[in-house]
């Protein structure tokens, strides 16, 4: 079975960015929380202006959201850099080469080959799987998003391969 598929970088922004989407939702919630928690006792015993409470609420919400972008975007560029060093910026077209011995993944010169016996971890999931042997510490990582309509057919070709290992 041969697949190829595109990845770029801005592939691996978008992923990073949807990756941090859920904490910054709860980290957003929490810091409303927490500002309605200081000013809860303020706003009960009149100490403050009703009305510079809620123009501060919306100020406080304001630079949360500020805060928690610039965050992600850090966040985001210095994964980016990091996955740049380790894989010598692995963007491209990638050919995946899946037979009877082993999975073959090649972009550009770079080629990673596991023999189906010496793959020691593994991780499935409903939108990805991964694959990697002791020896090799990067591994290789297959999005379902990125392999769209093959996904199924080489996650079901590789589980009943690594279960007959």
């Amino acid at each position: 079975m041969e697949i190829e598929c595109n990845w770029t970088r801005n592939d691996v922004r978008k992923y990073l960015v949807k990756k941090r989407r859920l904490p910054n939702i709860i980290l957003f919630i929490l810091g409303i929380l927490f500002f309605l928690y200081v000013t809860f006792y303020g706003f009960l015993e009149n100490a403050f202006d009703n009305k510079v409470l809620v123009i501060c609420f919306f100020v406080y919400i304001l630079v949360l959201a500020i805060f928690l972008f610039l965050i992600t975007e850090l966040y985001v560029a210095m994964k980016l850099r990091r996955n740049d060093k380790k894989t010598n910026k692995a963007y491209g077209t990638y050919q995946i080469k899946v037979d009877e011995k082993g999975i073959t993944s090649q972009v550009n010169d770079n080629k990673v080959h596991y023999l189906w016996s010496d793959i020691s971890r593994y991780r499935f999931s409903k939108k990805y799987f991964f694959l990697a042997t002791y020896q090799d510490k990067l591994g290789l990582y297959f999005r379902k998003e990125v392999l769209k309509d093959q996904y199924e057919n080489l996650l079901s070709y590789v589980k009943t391969r690594i279960s007959r290992s």
